[in-house]
């Protein structure tokens, strides 16, 4: 379990995050949520240790992050960014081994070789193993980002630690299709015992896939919830700065959020 403790974040006086405490659901699908300003992406850094807090702790599985050591942490978490700009053309097989890195020492070994290549194929890539990352799409660069912190906390059948896959906007930038197919995906890692926190725009979307979450707003925790439609219309709107309205899908009858100024 990841836990954040009481943490505060400021950056030249400014406080960007007031004293958040909160527990991420082991092996579930966790969702941040909040405006742009919230302070979603700086409490998920603290929470992954990219990030020292001004003030709180953050814990995994009860031991302080600041005290583990670099490369038990990396082999325990793992962070997928909405975008990440690589300079040299390296295949993308080789871009998925660089999420072996925390695991061997000089060479991988065949059995890391192995898991960039179950990585790949998870994402839908392993045709494509070969190509030079610079040359792919958009959303095939995000998928060989995806097999890379895949392989980094890639979890065999006998492995008892728990591992987490943070996720900060992940869909920002794709279509339709590439963003369901990366949280179809990302949702699945729950039958392996993952625990999954992600930040995610799109209300609705958020809401489909999450099993928990958590509202920001003006760094601090607005509410939290299990259940998506337990979150008070009016505190949406006030959140959000918009009008809020819960609709009937004609075909599912499941309902949905429609948004207005």
């Amino acid at each position: 379990m990841v836990e954040v403790r009481d943490v505060a974040y400021r950056v030249n006086g400014t406080r960007i995050l007031d004293r958040i405490s909160l527990r991420f659901r082991q092996n579930r699908f966790n969702v941040i949520l909040g405006p742009n300003g919230a302070g979603k992406s700086t409490l998920l850094r603290i929470a992954t240790g990219l990030l020292a807090p001004s003030e709180g702790q953050v814990l995994y599985d009860g031991r302080l992050a600041r005290e583990l050591e670099g490369g038990a942490l990396a082999r325990t978490r793992a962070v997928l960014s909405q975008h990440v700009e690589l300079a040299f053309p390296l295949p993308a097989e080789e871009v998925v081994l660089m999420g072996r890195y925390p695991h061997y020492g000089r060479a991988p070994s065949h059995r890391d070789r192995e898991i960039v290549e179950r990585a790949l194929e998870m994402v839908g890539m392993l045709d494509r193993r070969a190509q030079e990352y610079p040359t792919l799409s958009g959303g095939e660069q995000q998928k060989v980002q995806l097999a890379r912190v895949l392989a980094q906390i890639w979890r065999d059948e006998r492995a008892t630690q728990p591992v987490y896959l943070f996720l900060d906007e992940p869909t920002s930038s794709l279509d339709v299709h590439y963003q369901i197919h990366l949280l179809d995906l990302a949702r699945s890692l729950i039958a392996r015992e993952c625990t999954v926190v992600a930040i995610l725009h799109d209300l609705n979307v958020a809401f489909h896939y999450g099993d928990a979450f958590f509202l920001l707003h003006q760094g601090r925790l607005a509410f939290e919830t299990e259940e998506a439609t337990a979150i008070p219309r009016e505190l949406l709107e006030r959140v959000f700065q918009v009008r809020a309205h819960r609709v009937a899908d004609p075909e599912t009858g499941d309902g949905f959020w429609r948004f207005s100024l």
